[in-house]
């Protein structure tokens, strides 16, 4: 997963530099399905604290992004949303002590709602969702399963038409997340940030 912001960083160069040659004529979103897909890395972190003691987990991470529903009035989606990240060997903070967790994984997946507006033919937008979220860690030898919490995902971005219906582009995310463990008094709580690549119909 170290290479996943490497990957996004090429990935949104060579999308801004060839924008010219893709973009196609210029136009506002004026309503109808929309459909957003979106790919990229960056980095998340959650922690939590029990009985005083504060357990960290951090690195680089994939993310994705699935926003389905309409846009309602001009420049203006309404869509259900269905995003998350992913860690691979994490590294652990503990009390201040630090080591990478091999054979483990931690995804925060959420489900929910969000909105998406348009800045007119610029084709830029900002973009924010909140849902239910939940957290599963899977090591060598077993895996666990939170209890149901929220999460947030803003961001903004920027797309080029290449046909009458479908724009490439590249977005920047930040998203939280505060989520009840199976047991334990104290939420799994942070931050993500990724760049990632998207794909639009409209």
């Amino acid at each position: 997963m170290k290479s996943w912001v490497r990957i996004a960083s090429l990935g949104a160069a060579v999308l801004l530099l060839a924008s010219p040659a893709l973009a196609g004529e210029a136009r506002s979103h004026d309503g109808g399905f929309f459909l957003r897909l979106t790919l990229g890395g960056g980095y998340s972190q959650t922690e939590i604290v029990e009985g005083g003691d504060k357990v960290t987990f951090k690195g680089t991470s994939g993310s994705f992004d699935v926003a389905l529903g309409a846009v309602v009035t001009r420049n203006l989606a309404v869509h259900a949303t269905l995003g998350g990240w992913g860690l691979v060997d994490p590294d652990a903070e503990f009390n201040g002590f630090e080591e990478t967790l091999d054979d483990t994984s931690i995804t925060v997946a959420m489900y929910g709602g969000g909105l998406t507006y348009y800045f007119g033919d610029s084709n830029a937008y900002i973009t924010g969702s909140v849902g239910a979220a939940q957290l599963r860690m899977e090591y060598d030898g077993g895996d666990g399963d939170s209890d149901t919490g929220v999460a947030a995902d803003f961001g903004i971005g920027k797309e080029w038409w290449v046909s009458d219906s479908w724009g490439l582009g590249v977005s920047a995310t930040v998203g939280f997340h505060s989520i009840p463990p199976g047991e334990g008094s104290d939420n799994f709580k942070g931050t993500s940030f990724a760049v990632r690549f998207s794909a639009t119909h409209n």
